[in-house]
């Protein structure tokens, strides 16, 4: 069963909660490694304090980011703020980037030059703890994500989602290497690390990109808004639909072909009506219509297939 659509309150409440709760488990688990790794000398473990430390800073911006994409829209910013978020997203990615970076020079640093682990108990100890946490907080910011669409949010729990991924290989291998007293495991679960968080970093930084260079919403979204609008029985075709994301919101525009005879005011009313039907499900789309009499000979958008307007005249047909 589809939830009901946030309220702008709701919405505004949900995703600040979130951002907290990420800025105050990131802070633990800092706090958490580090005297597990000042214990234990296992660069896997430091790999894993290394994320932390930089989901510090993530975080961070995530809290900034979704803060300022709640601010109104202004003189100066007319469709609002949402677009923090992809920027948030995008250097979240790049600070994630880091880590991995670091995590690679330390690893084949060990690689070189290898030491024992000290005190494994306390090492894997502390990472099963650090586990529990991230899996708690990526539940919540994933719900989260889902009722808002927050990129800010999803690309948060993407990286404490990968934590945990991190945390078990971590674990693992502290235990890998006090069992068989090979110390290459570690290092060599470091590098492994190191390539899980630059692969989620570009994973990340592709969807931050999306946002910021206006790339269309999903198929699926786009075919939903077609239909709801071509459902109406006054409306005979749609073309020049164009997309893009404004944060948690997505901005549409499109063209409605209506009767040639249709007078300035119905042509209003039909327009409102189309709104009210898309914003039922899309709370918050900003929307933006513009009327055609139906046929006329005009430059169309090449990107739009022409099938719309056929299943525009079936649905007035009905």
């Amino acid at each position: 069963m589809q939830a009901e659509p946030l309220t702008a309150a709701e919405h505004s409440r949900l995703v600040r909660s979130a951002s907290t709760a990420s800025v105050v488990v990131a802070a633990l688990l800092v706090g958490l490694k580090t005297w597990a790794w000042l214990g234990t000398g296992s660069v896997s473990l430091l790999s894993s304090l290394a994320d932390s430390l930089l989901d510090v800073a993530a975080s961070l911006l995530t809290f900034w980011a979704v803060r300022f994409s709640l601010s109104p829209a202004d003189a100066e910013h007319r469709f609002g703020h949402g677009k923090s978020e992809g920027l948030a997203a995008l250097m979240q990615a790049l600070v994630i980037s880091g880590s991995g970076v670091f995590v690679c020079v330390q690893a084949v640093d060990r690689l070189l030059h290898p030491r024992p682990i000290q005190s494994p108990a306390i090492g894997i100890s502390v990472v099963l703890v650090a586990t529990v946490f991230s899996l708690a907080l990526v539940v919540y910011q994933r719900w989260v994500a889902r009722r808002t669409g927050s990129v800010a949010i999803e690309g948060d729990s993407l990286h404490y989602g990968s934590d945990i991924a991190v945390n078990l290989g971590v674990a693992a291998a502290i235990a890998a290497v006090t069992i068989t007293g090979i110390n290459a495991i570690d290092p060599l679960v470091g590098l492994a690390v190191a390539a899980w968080i630059l692969y989620n970093s570009w994973q990340l930084a592709g969807r931050a990109l999306d946002i910021l260079l206006d790339r269309e919403i999903p198929d699926a979204d786009r075919d939903r808004i077609r239909a709801i609008a071509l459902g109406h029985p006054e409306v005979l075709g749609l073309h020049d639909l164009r997309t893009r994301h404004g944060g948690a919101n997505f901005i549409v525009q499109f063209h409605l072909d209506l009767e040639r005879n249709v007078s300035l005011l119905r042509a209003h009313i039909i327009q409102d009506e189309v709104e009210d039907r898309i914003r039922r499900e899309y709370r918050g789309c900003e929307i933006i219509i513009h009327a055609d009499p139906c046929g006329i000979d005009e430059p169309r958008d090449s990107f739009e297939p022409v099938a719309s307007i056929a299943a525009g005249q079936h649905g007035a047909d009905r």
